[in-house]
């Protein structure tokens, strides 16, 4: 037994009035229960390996990521190229349009 664990068990024994056995059990039950509370505290604590396989993890995603900015660049500049062409086409309809409207116009009138 620990020195904690001696003044726990006489304090128990002096104070509670309780029996020897009685006394040692609660201090040996309040000790697992330290102990397990220090062993899962321990468990949620990350090792070295967890720390280096978060880092590769952490690596992987910022190449796809770089990766997939890279092709939604590619696809953002495509579509300029294509609405571009879609106005461009557009406008040389509407032109066609507007003078063959203007010269049928001018055929009736004449």
């Amino acid at each position: 037994m620990s020195l904690n664990q001696i003044k726990l068990y006489d304090l128990f024994r002096k104070e509670l009035h309780l029996p020897d056995n009685k006394a040692a059990a609660f201090v040996q039950a309040v000790g697992d229960m330290a102990e397990s509370e220090a062993t899962a505290k321990n468990h949620l604590l990350a090792t070295k390996d967890d720390l280096n396989i978060l880092k590769e993890d952490i690596h992987v995603l910022k190449s796809e990521m770089r990766f997939i900015r890279g092709d939604l660049e590619l696809k953002i500049e495509q579509s300029k190229t294509d609405i571009c062409k879609a106005i461009f086409l557009s406008v040389i309809i509407q032109f066609i349009a507007i003078l063959s409207g203007t010269l049928a116009i001018v055929k009736l009138i004449k």
